[in-house]
């Protein structure tokens, strides 16, 4: 039995609901509201599977598997059938190669991005109280003080540049490999492709498409993968209660975030 602990619009649940989904793989959910509202991920009974306080996990048959590139290996090796691994060795490299950045700076920066131009508003709207909770709550020294001094600096914070520029380096990353083949590594759709689209979703529901417009492979790769039946089970019909917020925010940061887009 496949059980998964997971948040509707957090990039790395995305990308584990978008692997079982092309695996064909049946699972039982349970919801982690992240949100100020809820901090289910605080939960006593949550920590004791997920110390991180992080979501996803996965439990198989009673056994945990946490960190999302971890859970995405570890459903290819417990799950053979319909494999998102290339079968060339090169190719596997390659493919972890894509999956690497993610742990080398593209997630944070992604959380970076989200909370200087949108997300910021939920501990802004929130009781003082319950904010200064949360964040005492939360057991990443890191994530906690990048969090404060993007949620009270903005557009504005010394962070966002360099978020920014990981993020323009990458799409141009991505449109580079392209320009070999439909996919990212090889003939095959892979988790280097699951990996890096959610970041491109992240992206675009803050309004920031307009910004990759020249990079017409990406935005080719990006429109095919999310007519697939496995995106729109695991990312589309899961929603976002906060997207018509991000729209509005986001078109209020666009003209800050061009200007650093422009200048990495």
């Amino acid at each position: 039995m496949l059980e998964l602990y997971h948040f509707d619009r957090s990039t790395a649940a995305q990308k584990v609901r978008l692997a079982l989904a092309e695996k064909g793989l049946e699972w039982e959910g349970h919801y982690i509201n992240t949100g100020f509202d809820k901090r289910d991920q605080h939960d006593p009974n949550y920590l004791k599977i997920n110390p991180r306080g992080v979501v996803p996990t996965l439990v198989h048959d009673g056994k945990v598997i946490r960190e999302s590139n971890v859970i995405l290996e570890y459903l290819e090796d417990a799950f053979p059938e319909h494999p998102l691994r290339p079968a060339d060795p090169y190719e596997r490299a390659e493919m972890r190669l894509w999956t690497k950045k993610i742990d080398e700076g593209v997630h944070v920066d992604s959380r970076t991005v989200g909370q200087c131009v949108a997300m910021r508003f939920g501990s802004l709207e929130a009781d003082p109280a319950v904010v200064r909770k949360h964040y005492e709550d939360m057991p990443e020294v890191v994530r906690r003080k990048n969090d404060l001094v993007n949620n009270e600096t903005g557009v504005e914070s010394p962070l966002l540049p360099d978020a920014i520029g990981t993020f323009k380096t990458l799409f141009h990353d991505i449109e580079a490999a392209l320009a070999n083949g439909e996919w990212l590594v090889g003939n095959m759709f892979s988790l280097a492709d699951i990996s890096m689209v959610v970041y491109v979703n992240r992206l675009t529901s803050f309004q920031m498409a307009p910004l990759w417009d020249a990079l017409v492979r990406l935005k080719d790769w990006n429109e095919r993968i999310s007519r697939r039946p496995s995106y729109v089970t695991a990312v589309s019909e899961w929603g976002d209660t906060t997207s018509q917020k991000r729209i509005e925010l986001g078109n209020q940061a666009f003209p800050k975030v061009k200007a650093l887009w422009d200048a990495a």
